[in-house]
């Protein structure tokens, strides 16, 4: 077992509970090598020159961290399987997929038989396995600052949304999928396969994580505060079923805008593009321990 710890990851938890997840480990017969990170794609650089040598990767942190593991695991042809201890602030992942929040009983599940197949979506050159998106708000996680991560939690994303209110700006763009093109101005666009999104609720719908497919929500432009309060009540309610949204699934889809437009994938700055091509590659992961509902 290849074991990647992000000791700054959360309120660093991990660091305390280290011993205990070794032994869970090694009493279930792998033999750990432990890989402290402390660089941006340390992970997937890693894996990509030395992920096949292993029989399971495991990783701890946050979802960025998930994201670097992830990404170094579709470099290669046959990955082993992926494990993963969440130890984030909002920990989005461990809510798609199921994970429990506890250290060790994450480290357990990892190694009691639990498993589940993972759909990973290309974005361009880049992966991702729970939302790739743009627009207003979509900012907010890699625009926080990580302390502000560990004192406020979630409070820290409230805030810089807020701070956003005055920037709402429609971005116009060239959709394609399923066998059509449409053309609209969009305040928010969401590639996603999860029902949270920087730890509050998106869909009413239960996401397979396994069928191939995304869903996609896209915000037409509000022009004025009655459309705004329209918008909220109905992303509150988890209810797109109204003149203000795009709202279905695919397994490919196509943007192109005028001018170069940031994305964040799975919480992270994901760079300025003007044309995005997303492919949803059914069933890419072996993750172990997800799909439990034990918190």
């Amino acid at each position: 077992m290849l074991f990647f710890v992000n000791p700054n990851a959360g309120h660093g938890e991990i660091r305390s509970s280290l011993i205990e997840v070794l032994q869970i480990f090694t009493l279930a017969g792998y033999d750990v090598t432990v890989h402290p990170t402390s660089r941006a794609k340390e992970i997937t650089s890693f894996i990509e020159a030395e992920g096949m040598d292993y029989d399971v990767i495991v990783s701890t942190g946050g979802d960025g961290t998930f994201n670097e593991t992830v990404s170094g695991l579709m470099t290669l042809q046959n990955p082993p399987d992926l494990g993963f201890i969440p130890a984030g602030t909002v920990n989005d992942v461990a809510t798609t997929f199921q994970l429990p929040r506890s250290i060790l009983k994450a480290a357990t599940a990892i190694v009691s038989g639990d498993e589940m197949w993972v759909d990973v979506a290309s974005f361009n050159e880049r992966w991702f396995t729970y939302i790739a998106a743009f627009g207003a708000f979509t900012g907010v996680p890699y625009l926080t600052q990580q302390a502000d991560k560990r004192i406020l939690g979630r409070l820290a994303y409230i805030l810089r949304g807020v701070q956003s209110l005055t920037e709402l700006r429609a971005i116009p763009a060239k959709v394609t999928c399923n066998g059509e093109t449409f053309e609209d101005k969009f305040l928010v666009g969401l590639v996603t396969s999860t029902t949270s999104v920087g730890g509050f609720k998106t869909t009413k719908t239960n996401m397979a994580v396994d069928d191939g497919l995304f869903e996609i929500i896209l915000v037409r432009e509000i022009k004025n505060i009655l459309d705004f309060n329209t918008v909220a009540a109905a992303v509150l309610r988890q209810d797109y079923d109204n003149e203000f949204f795009y709202f279905f699934k695919t397994d490919s889809i196509q943007f192109q805008f005028d001018t170069q437009v940031p994305w964040t994938l799975d919480g992270e700055y994901g760079g300025t593009v003007e044309q995005v091509d997303v492919q949803v590659h059914q069933q890419a992961i072996h993750l172990r321990g997800g799909g439990r509902s034990d918190p």
